[in-house]
């Protein structure tokens, strides 16, 4: 008997280990992401859907982007918080006051309780915080103080050590003491509601709820207890039994009446209206600590929860559920299948099931363990493709039907309802039923390759993808036992990541570059724009598409998980996105899945675990984006004003825009994008900051907006801002650079102009000079023409002499032959008229002065300037020269001065002795320089 109970702890043991249930997607903030200390003890937010959290070290900011701690005003634990309009009170340790930003963006502290801190209780703590018509309430254990907000006048109760909590329902405020009663507060009036008798043992007083006419009162360790017309009563609901392990410490009501409860060592319990477990959310599920100090309903409907060690934020209204293996025993999910009112999910830790819509814990199915590829319904059955082979499910218990290892797939033969096609780790085969069992037919010769994409267009047309080869056309032969044709396609190219799927009789086959569809008339797979549509190529992970019952094609990208399907009109489709990014989802690529498991819900497998969609309460999210902060960094200032245009100085070009939008959905990806001046929208991604380093002076305007899975934002951030130039680029300085160059363009005209003119006058004088010249060359032209026409007059002039210098000679020499010849005639003597005449010519001077006249025409002024030089030269000594002049020789002088040769020579010695030139001095040079 010990050892079946033994069996049975040991087996309930091994099963517990799966009653890991599906919660909402949660964001976990650790005291590492917001810097800070663990603990936090209340949590509010403002109307822009800021998160405030009241922590250890003061007060932290969350805007959906960044962490900011404000620290407390005397360094105490802040222990209650409550926003109203733009201000956030917090109570502490012997202090209370409001939190307000400026225009700056900054957060900046106020204390009331400055007022009166020699009244304030000594050690006292505000514990609580509520708001009554234009009253703030600060709770402590002895006393309530009232802030009034317009006039900002303090009063306060006081009942030492009594009051235990405070709370507000329909403005009417109620107060629970530690001595039992509940009390509400009417014209400044304690009014009893009620008093808890002792036999239900109530000490503590955690939340009170308003059910009609009566009250629903949550107790630390007593559970619920309902008060109908003063009496209390215990709350008779299921939720009961729970209690007796669990010590709440906390609880609020949420939107849709249920119930949210912290516990300080269970996590949280989520409790419908009529007191139903819904779920149980601790840290074997995914919270990150189990002892919760505070629980805070958002805006949109998230819970956030103040744990003793981080902040939990639970996506309570989305669409997704989470189901996180943090134990390993249940693995990646890597197909699942809605099948008799149960759901598989094939892991490689095995296959499990579980009742359709529930939340019930996951049971393992027996006989089988290890990898699942895939699973597959048909005529009623349930076939499993496992890593050792294909597998029959019968009454959640696995039977091998084949023995060879490795089955992708299965589809089946058209007009063949007792066959199907299986593909494996190499080749593929044909399985049959008969007498209500599936067993294998034969195995498929003619094709060897792995098939784990393959789809059947027709009874005998089989297209394989093999990702690292390409596409296969495969043909069976009349009775299915081989492949008669094998063909590779060369017309698709291969791609890692491919896939091919069948979609409304399109055969498709899908990788990086887009989605192309096999046109039947040509055989060729051609690209699809629509198709395509359903990833970019910067957004592609996976070219496997999956076609649901429901006739969705869906695809997988690093941002969304998309679908297509049809639309009201023939051949028209839409395609929508899921905000589930790839890193979430951590699935090996190209095993990628997703299936509907029932009405629009569907379970797309993940690393650990897997996750629930449901459609139907998949909503459009409305969002606004806010600027929080800019900065300039080359300014020693904490920050800009952001209630109006910016003004700033030349060396404060460099600015950091800070912005959010505040949504704290898990799986909500924000796509952040800026224009400046107009030009195009640029994605940041989910950068919440913009920088911009050393900007021209000049006029900006900054547009900030985001997005979210296609839906932008509700508003747009439009920020405008001026660079001032530098001081050398101010109007002044313009306006003294303009007189500055117009001076410069004067005086360079002016002296251009003083230049030019001297380079005109210059230009005139080289121009007068150069005629000048020119005269002078035309002068000295006229000159050489005039000495050319005097010389060539010389020259005549010369030769005329020489020819009568000639003719003398030989008249002398004619007349002195004659002469002799006549001495010789005895018959004739010196009284002959003939002598006399020939002696009258011989000595006639009037050759002498024809001689005269015409040397001179020739040798102009030479007699003068040899007179002029030598005054004593006489008649005979200047003609004697002028012969010399005409380089005549001695012999050639001596006929025309009538003497001897020798003669000659006397008088040239006697003309040298004149001319007193010394021995070396030529006779005839000397004469022919004068």
């Amino acid at each position: 008997m010990s050892f079946k109970k033994n069996l049975f702890l040991l087996f309930f043991f091994i099963y517990g280990i799966l009653i890991g249930q599906e919660i909402p997607p949660i964001l976990k903030f650790q005291p590492e992401d917001y810097r800070s200390e663990n603990q936090n003890w209340a949590i509010t937010q403002n109307k822009n859907k800021t998160i405030f959290v009241a922590n250890n070290e003061g007060l932290l900011e969350y805007n959906g982007a960044r962490w900011t701690l404000n620290p407390s005003s005397n360094n105490t634990v802040i222990r209650s918080l409550l926003s109203d309009e733009d201000k956030i009170y917090s109570g502490s340790y012997m202090e209370f006051g409001f939190w307000k930003k400026d225009q700056k963006g900054i957060l900046n502290y106020k204390s009331i309780s400055k007022k009166i801190e020699d009244k304030l209780f000594e050690d006292e703590n505000i514990w609580n915080i509520k708001k009554y018509q234009k009253w703030i309430l600060f709770q402590s254990f002895h006393r309530i103080y009232f802030y009034n907000i317009e006039t900002e006048e303090i009063n306060y109760l006081t009942d030492f050590n009594n009051y235990y909590r405070i709370f507000e329902i329909d403005a009417v405020i109620y107060i629970f003491k530690k001595d039992g009663s509940l009390v509400k507060l009417e014209n400044a009036k304690e009014v009893l509601i009620t008093f808890f008798p002792e036999k239900y043992n109530v000490k503590l007083v955690l939340n009170l709820f308003k059910i009609d006419n009566n009250y629903l009162v949550l107790t630390r360790s007593e559970g619920f207890f309902l008060i109908e017309n003063g009496n209390v009563k215990k709350w008779d609901a299921p939720v009961n039994k729970e209690f007796k392990k669990d010590q709440i410490f906390c609880g609020i009501r949420l939107k849709d009446n249920s119930f949210m409860l912290g516990t300080i060592s269970n996590g949280v319990l989520h409790i419908s209206s009529k007191g139903e477990v819904i779920n149980r959310i601790d840290q074997t599920v995914g919270l990150t600590n189990n002892t919760v100090l505070y629980l805070y309903e958002d805006e949109d409907g998230n819970v956030w929860s103040a744990l003793d060690n981080g902040i939990n934020c639970l996506n309570n209204q989305s669409f997704i559920k989470e189901f996180n293996d943090d134990d390993g025993h249940f693995g990646t999910t890597y197909c699942s299948l809605s099948f008799d009112d149960k759901i598989y999910i094939g892991t490689n830790q095995g296959l499990f099931y579980k009742a359709k819509n529930t939340n019930e814990p996951l049971k393992k199915v027996s006989g089988i363990t290890g990898q699942i590829w895939s699973l597959f319904a048909t005529n009623g059955d349930l076939l499993c493709g496992h890593t050792s082979g294909t597998y029959q499910i019968k009454n959640n218990i696995a039977l091998k039907i084949t023995d060879f290892s490795g089955t992708w797939n299965f589809i089946e033969i058209p007009e063949k309802s007792n066959l199907i096609l299986q593909g494996h780790y190499s080749g593929m085969s044909i399985l049959e039923k008969q007498n209500g069992i599936w067993s294998l037919r034969n195995k498929l010769q003619g094709f060897q390759n792995s098939a784990r994409f393959f789809e059947l267009i027709n009874s005998k047309d089989v297209f394989v993808n093999h990702e690292y080869k390409g596409v296969y056309k495969l043909v069976f032969d009349d009775d299915y036992q081989n492949f008669k044709e094998n063909n590779l396609l060369s017309s698709v190219e291969k791609g890692k990541g491919s896939g091919l799927t069948k979609y409304d009789d399109n055969l498709l086959y899908s990788y990086n570059k887009g989605v192309f569809r096999l046109n039947p008339s040509t055989n060729n797979f051609e690209k699809d724009s629509v198709f395509s549509s359903l990833f970019s190529s910067d957004e592609y992970v996976s070219g496997k598409l999956i076609s649901d019952k429901n006739n969705k094609l869906w695809s997988f990208n690093k941002s969304t998980i998309s679908y297509l399907e049809k639309g009201p009109i023939e051949n028209k489709f839409s395609i929508n996105f899921i905000p589930v990014q790839s890193y979430l989802r951590k699935t090996t690529v190209s095993f990628e899945n997703i299936s509907n498991v029932y009405n629009n819900s569907y379970l797309i497998g993940k690393t650990n675990g897997y996750l629930l969609l449901d459609l139907d309460k998949k909503q459009d999210f409305a969002h606004k984006i806010y600027l929080n902060n800019i900065i300039l960094k080359n300014a020693d200032t904490l920050g800009v004003n952001l209630q109006k245009a910016g003004d700033f100085k030349a060396d404060q070009n460099s600015i950091e825009f800070q912005f959010s939008s505040p949504v704290y959905n898990k799986y909500e990806f924000i796509n952040y994008q800026y224009q400046i001046n107009d030009t195009n929208w640029i994605d940041l991604g989910n950068t919440s900051s913009l920088d911009f380093e050393n900007l021209s002076f000049g006029t900006y305007e900054i547009k900030l907006r985001s997005t979210i899975a296609n839906n932008l934002s509700d508003n747009i951030i439009i920020y405008n801002f001026r660079i001032n130039p530098p001081i050398y680029f101010t109007t002044i300085a313009i306006v003294l650079y303009i007189l500055l160059f117009l001076s410069i363009v004067f005086f360079v005209h002016k002296f251009y102009k003083k230049h030019y003119r001297k380079r005109h006058k210059k230009l005139v004088e080289y121009n007068f000079r150069q005629l000048e010249v020119q005269k002078i060359k035309t002068d000295q032209e006229v000159i050489k023409l005039t000495n050319e026409k005097l010389s060539q007059e010389i020259e005549s002039k010369n030769r005329e002499l020489a020819i009568s210098t000639m003719s003398i000679i030989k008249r002398n020499e004619f007349l002195r032959s004659i002469k002799k010849e006549l001495k010789q005639n005895p018959q004739i003597d010196d009284s002959n008229p003939i002598y006399k005449l020939i002696e009258k010519n011989l000595n006639s001077t009037k050759d002498w002065d024809f001689f005269k006249e015409a040397f001179n025409n020739a040798d102009k002024d030479f007699l003068k300037r040899a007179k002029k030089l030598h005054p004593d030269l006489t008649h005979n000594n200047l003609k004697f020269c002028a012969y010399l002049r005409l380089n005549l020789t001695s012999k050639e002088i001596a006929p025309l001065l009538n003497i001897s040769v020798k003669s000659v020579e006397i008088r040239r010695y006697r003309l040298r002795k004149k001319l007193n030139l010394s021995s070396k001095t030529n006779l005839t040079d000397y004469i022919l320089s004068i």
